[in-house]
């Protein structure tokens, strides 16, 4: 492994989470740090997370955390276990913004604000003497023999013997998303797995959801063939144009990979996912024999929204009137197929500027996950959304960006 004796210069390329916690780590290293962003300030898109209020990781266990990523989970592994959930709850606190989890999962500022996390962020590199370069666009990288050696920017030449590049995905482009930090990398060498925006609101080729916008359910389970059983279980919220919530979230990056491919993508909804197909005949039945003259309606209306049971009976084909007692075993098994296999066909996806991540990104099997170093070019490390992983709604996606920095950082090569 290189090592580069005493003060060496480290070039951070974005000053988000992952490139502010690269930045910092680096320093306290000592190494002498710049960090360029295109933005007028860092940190822009961290402010919009969790709706401002920043939930930056969550109370799983670090092995529970790390399986969350599914097939990429032994990449995120070496970083996760650097920088777990609970050491990253102690980073901040050190850094005067104490974390709380008001519903025992989600973590998120006491201050309810991400302002608050990145001014500490910024304050502390600045405290360092991480040197910021604003609306500082980074054309491309010195290489010289395999060795990553400095950047070019906008404002010239910057030697660096060591860079990392944090420059994110194509999420948010009015917050600074974009491919840039992606051509540097292709530029190097790397290959970059397609994008597509993932965390995003799904749109239907049915118009009824549209009828149900603003009803939420509070846990269903969404199913996507098409993707290897692509599943997440979660809550759900029906909008104009489609389906929304985390559960759809969760799996909207499996939907959008596979509109690359299809015209449209099928989904499967079970809309009560903790009770089974038995215990629903069985209410049935209970309800037919002691319960007949009420309406299948009132019935179902019970336990999903008044609305959404209308919807279904029509779907089923069944009067809303029709009393109980009246209810075939043939319709029963079909209302209750329904509710358990809810179907909808997706046409699209929201674009990027309402993707919370991008999907896709420099290919991880051109990266060394206990590094996050360049296997192509040495010296040149990556951290955050600019690779190709992507967590669930939940804190996973900003755990990750801020471990991966630290990660990226942590290496003799540039500090």
């Amino acid at each position: 492994m290189l090592r580069i004796p005493n003060i060496s210069t480290v070039a951070v390329v974005g000053a988000g989470p992952a490139g502010l916690m690269a930045a910092l780590t680096a320093a306290r290293s000592g190494a002498r740090v710049i960090v360029c962003e295109q933005l007028p300030e860092p940190g822009i898109r961290l402010l919009a997370t969790g709706g401002g209020h920043c939930n930056f990781t969550n109370t799983l266990a670090t092995e529970d955390f790390v399986r969350r990523f599914g097939a990429k989970r032994r990449f995120a592994a070496s970083a996760i276990k650097a920088l777990s959930g609970n050491r990253l709850r102690l980073f901040f606190e050190e850094l005067g913004v104490p974390s709380h989890s008001p519903d025992g999962f989600h973590v998120m500022p006491v201050s309810d604000s991400a302002r608050s996390i990145r001014d500490a962020l910024r304050q502390a590199c600045r405290s360092r003497g991480v040197e910021f370069r604003f609306n500082s666009r980074v054309d491309g990288l010195q290489i010289d023999r395999g060795q990553v050696t400095g950047i070019l920017t906008s404002r010239g030449i910057e030697s660096a013997a060591g860079v990392v590049l944090a420059a994110g995905g194509a999420s948010y482009p009015s917050l600074g998303g974009g491919e840039s930090g992606l051509g540097l990398a292709r530029m190097a060498g790397h290959t970059i797995v397609p994008l597509c925006p993932a965390l995003v609101p799904l749109l239907t080729r049915e118009a009824w959801p549209a009828t149900l916008a603003g009803v939420t359910l509070p846990r269903v389970t969404v199913r996507v063939a098409v993707s290897g059983d692509a599943r997440a279980t979660g809550g759900l919220l029906f909008t104009h144009k489609g389906i929304s919530g985390p559960a759809v979230l969760d799996i909207s990056g499996h939907v959008s990979a596979a509109l690359m491919t299809h015209v449209s993508v099928d989904v499967m909804i079970d809309l009560a996912p903790d009770r089974t197909l038995e215990a629903w005949q069985g209410q049935i039945e209970a309800m037919r024999k002691d319960h007949g003259a009420r309406t299948v309606l009132a019935m179902l209306a019970s336990i999903l929204p008044a609305a959404l049971a209308k919807v279904a009976l029509e779907r089923a084909d069944i009067p809303a009137s029709a009393s109980v007692a009246r209810l075939s075993r043939a319709q029963s098994h079909k209302l209750i197929m329904l509710i358990k296999n809810l179907p909808l066909t997706i046409t699209a996806a929201e674009g990027f500027d309402k993707a919370m991540v991008t999907k896709g990104g420099v290919t991880l099997s051109e990266v060394y996950p206990k590094t996050l170093e360049s296997k192509i070019v040495r010296g040149l490390f990556f951290a955050g959304e600019i690779l190709d992983i992507d967590g669930p709604c939940g804190g996973f996606n900003l755990q990750w960006a801020f471990a991966s920095g630290f990660l990226a950082a942590q290496n003799p090569q540039i500090a």
